[in-house]
């Protein structure tokens, strides 16, 4: 499942975190004892690719909208579906060297590219896109942690902030993207992405977590607002992604 390695990856990921709290106390920890973005990145990667062959089921809801969705593992393949009008479409985020693509797979199983200008195409009456479901954001590279900013804790929690640039700025919908990711667990509990005006374009946050039953945590429900490219503060749209109960 996609929590089992992750968890695995976090507890050497965690021995960095606890002495980096150690030396900093309550304010922030020296530069050298921060983990590396790149290495945060890398785990959250992991915590989708190592859920094997189980299939996770969930809904894309907006207002009276609600589209089912599966996504599964296959191997260096994340398979998506989604159900429009009681028909079950595909797209496959296939992971390379470097990035990955999106890919629309047919019926027949014929794969076909996406083209790039497709990424910020939304899905079955939602505002929810190709992109957003791929989380394509967390195979950038070169990404820096800050630790000189005062809002650190989401929830009440402690998080590593982690800022990556779109290393091809005209792909997609965001130019760079903000995380914040909880120190103890690995949670990303807000993703921020901003255009190239420098804007907010998109917020993704986690509104509720279940507990799995070897203890660990994973999401259940991820708001995805919309912001007014003309005021950032004012959301203009809002979906939810919506887990169905994962079992061992």
């Amino acid at each position: 499942m996609w929590y089992m390695k992750l968890m695995k990856i976090w507890k050497n990921l965690l021995c960095v975190a606890a002495a980096a709290v150690a030396v900093a106390g309550t304010g922030f920890a020296q530069e050298e004892d921060v983990p590396p973005a790149d290495m945060l990145l890398k785990a959250m990667r992991d915590m989708t690719v190592s859920q094997g062959n189980k299939d996770v089921q969930g809904t894309i809801r907006k207002n009276r909208v609600k589209v089912p969705f599966s996504l599964s593992a296959r191997g260096e393949t994340i398979v998506f579906q989604y159900n429009q009008n009681n028909t079950w479409s595909r797209f496959d985020t296939r992971i390379k060297e470097k990035g990955v693509d999106l890919v629309l797979v047919d019926a027949g199983g014929k794969a076909t590219v996406m083209a790039p200008a497709s990424y910020s195409q939304t899905i079955a009456g939602t505002d929810v896109c190709y992109e957003d479901l791929s989380l394509r954001f967390l195979y950038w590279k070169g990404g820096k942690v800050l630790t000189d900013m005062s809002d650190t804790r989401i929830k009440g929690r402690d998080c590593w902030v982690v800022e990556v640039a779109n290393p091809t700025p005209n792909v997609g919908q965001f130019a760079w993207v903000r995380m914040w990711v909880d120190k103890e667990n690995g949670t990303s509990w807000q993703i921020d992405g901003y255009g190239k005006d420098g804007k907010l374009k998109k917020r993704f946050s986690i509104t509720s977590v279940q507990k799995l039953s070897d203890g660990t945590w994973f999401f259940k429900q991820m708001k995805v607002e919309v912001r007014n490219p003309a005021n950032p503060n004012k959301t203009i749209a809002l979906d939810y992604l919506e887990m169905d109960d994962i079992k061992k």
